[in-house]
């Protein structure tokens, strides 16, 4: 069914006001609109929109004839005049509900205007001090324009004058370091430092780059610093020569702090060249006091060892006694003697284990005193051994100090250093010269030790010639050589001499005749002259050097060998021809068996082993 449509028409200011209540806002008189509108104007609102929900609940039909023109007009209302349709869903809008949700959203809005205000008004505060900042930002751009046009010059500036400073400026660490550091490395570093700068200032004089006055004065400034390194110098040397004479010094240790600040000595040499060459005289009467003070010491202490040679040496005594020096009669020469006793003596029974010592390269060694001092009376040594001692120990020492004194006092000149080093070691190669005569007269009868003795000093010349010692120490061990061997061919004399007093005793000829002796079986005396020769000629050789023919060593093996075959020969004689064949080849065939079984013995004197094989050939 249809229902004829009812118009009624609504006066233009009653349809402003509904109108202005329906679009919020676009009346300039309505408060609500404007969010600012009392509670009175609202419920005005509120009551005019009752009354038009009312009207249309009653009437669906009606409809509303808008006439006039006004500005802002609401979405639907396309002309003055024109109705609007009726729409269903207008019916089940709920206005109370939305009502109350208007005045929420109304009074939220108000809320937030009440938090927005200091913002606003820091907004505009803002706005009014933009102006005052942007003039104070063109004034420091223009600051700043300036500033770094100053920057360009002054770099300019210092580039022209940085090198200069640099090179004629001296740091005030450099000053205090030289003034009151400790003398070591670093303070070395700064003498470095002062010297390159006193030479950079004189490459600045009557230059136009610096001023010549502030050359003049800081040439002044460096030749007073180098007055006050003189100064501390001066004192730091005699501290530590004053060192080398207390009772527990160790030159070692102090000529290591020297050498770790050597530079200080050049730099004296090159500043005051007669104050550096007092010190270095200071330095060699005081090292050659400490040498001789502690070598006397030592030796001291290698006079209480005890020598293995006193045993065979009757009347000898090494230690300290009231008995007198032995004499050189055949009685106290027990270690010469070839009898022919049951047992072969101690003496030959240890010249393999004195050889294994000798051809030992790690046998470099010397004994401390203290141990010396301490050492047990039980504990024994030979000859060649104490020599050891003393002489590695004058060598070691010779190499330390030539080293150092290169070294620190920066000498090159091949005759100051000798000179320099004779200085120091005179006495002490005095002192070792008379400890070698004082071995010798308690060891008269050692001929293997003596012959030891001499190859060690062969190996220590070769040792001088690695480490490039001077000539001094050659000369040192050369008279040490003409000590020992004219003490070793007197052995040999009375050796041979030996022999044949052995071989020609009464006791031997009468136990051969009397056939007491078993002929098949070598004499005592033959084992241990076998003994002897063959080690003899293992030490033939020098061992440091090749073959020398002319060492006495050859001539005294010859003597001995041609001694030992006439008095063989001569004992045989006694024997009639067919036992005299056969005791000489049982004796020259152990000798050939001695010689030829080892095979140093061949390569070293092979005409000698041929000789006895010959013999025992002919005697065959």
């Amino acid at each position: 069914m249809s229902i004829a449509p009812h118009r009624n028409s609504i006066s233009k200011r009653s349809s402003s006001i509904i109108g202005g209540h329906n679009r919020f806002g676009n009346h300039p008189n309505d408060r609500t609109v404007e969010l600012g509108h009392g509670q009175n104007e609202m419920r005005t609102t509120i009551s005019r929109l009752e009354y038009l929900n009312n009207k249309f609940n009653i009437d669906p039909s009606f409809d509303i004839e808008v006439s006039g023109e006004e500005e802002g007009q609401e979405a639907g209302l396309e002309h003055e005049g024109q109705a609007l349709k009726w729409n269903s869903e207008f019916m089940k809008i709920d206005i109370q509900q939305k009502e109350t949700a208007f005045a929420e959203y109304s009074c939220k809005i108000l809320d937030s205007l009440e938090l927005l205000k200091p913002l606003f008004k820091y907004i505009r505060s803002l706005e009014m001090n933009l102006d005052s900042l942007s003039n104070e930002m063109e004034a420091l751009k223009a600051r700043l324009t300036n500033l770094n046009e100053e920057i360009k010059k002054n770099a300019k500036v210092d580039q022209a004058l940085t090198p200069v400073l640099m090179d004629i400026l001296i740091s005030p660490q450099t000053v205090q370091i030289i003034c009151n550091a400790t003398i070591d490395e670093n303070w070395v570093n700064q003498l470095t430092v002062l010297s390159e700068k006193k030479e950079i200032l004189q490459a600045y004089k009557d230059s136009d780059k610096v001023n010549q006055d502030n050359i003049t004065h800081l040439s002044q400034i460096i030749e007073n610093l180098e007055k006050k390194c003189v100064e501390r110098i001066k004192k730091f040397l005699i501290d530590h020569i004053k060192a080398f004479r207390g009772i527990d010094s160790s030159s070692v240790k102090i000529q290591k702090k020297l050498l770790s600040v050597k530079e200080i000595m050049v730099f004296l040499k090159n500043r005051n060249p007669k104050l550096a060459k007092e010190f270095e005289n200071a330095y060699i009467y005081t090292i050659r006091w400490y040498y001789y003070f502690n070598f006397v010491k030592y030796i001291s202490s290698l006079e209480n060892l005890t020598l293995q040679e006193n045993e065979f040496d009757t009347d000898s005594a090494f230690k300290h006694t009231t008995r007198p020096l032995p004499s050189s009669s055949t009685s106290t020469f027990r270690s010469l003697l070839l009898d022919n006793s049951d047992s072969i003596n101690e003496y030959l029974i240890n010249l393999p284990r004195r050889l294994e010592q000798l051809e030992d390269e790690s046998n470099k060694y010397s004994i401390l005193a203290q141990i010396a001092e301490s050492a047990n009376s039980n504990l024994k040594f030979f000859m060649e051994q104490i020599f050891q001692f003393l002489n590695q120990t004058i060598l070691d020492n010779f190499t330390i100090e030539f080293n150092f004194i290169m070294g620190f006092f920066d000498i090159t000149d091949n005759e100051e250093l000798s000179s320099t080093m004779k200085q120091m070691f005179s006495p002490i190669f005095k002192l070792g010269t008379n400890f070698t005569k004082y071995l010798l007269q308690y060891c008269k009868s050692d001929y293997f030790g003596i012959l030891h003795t001499i190859r060690r000093i062969q190996k220590m010349e070769y040792e001088i010639q690695m480490r490039c010692l001077p000539e001094l120490f050659q000369t040192y061990l050369n008279s040490q050589l003409m000590v020992l061997w004219p003490a070793f061919q007197n052995n040999i004399d009375i050796l041979c001499d030996n022999i044949t007093a052995t071989l020609m005793s009464t006791s031997v000829v009468k136990q051969i005749m009397n056939n007491k002796a078993n002929l098949l079986i070598p004499l005592k005396a033959t084992q241990s002259f076998s003994m002897v020769l063959s080690n003899m000629v293992k030490l033939v050789q020098n061992l440091v050097f090749e073959l020398e023919t002319s060492e006495p060593l050859n001539g005294s093996i010859e003597r001995l060998s041609s001694t030992y075959e006439k008095g063989m020969i001569q004992l045989a004689s006694n024997l009639d021809p067919n036992k005299r064949k056969l005791f000489l080849y049982v004796n020259f065939q152990l000798m050939y068996n001695v010689l030829d079984s080892d095979s140093s013995i061949k390569e070293k004197k092979p005409d000698l082993t041929d000789h006895y094989k010959r013999l025992v050939e002919a005697y065959s």
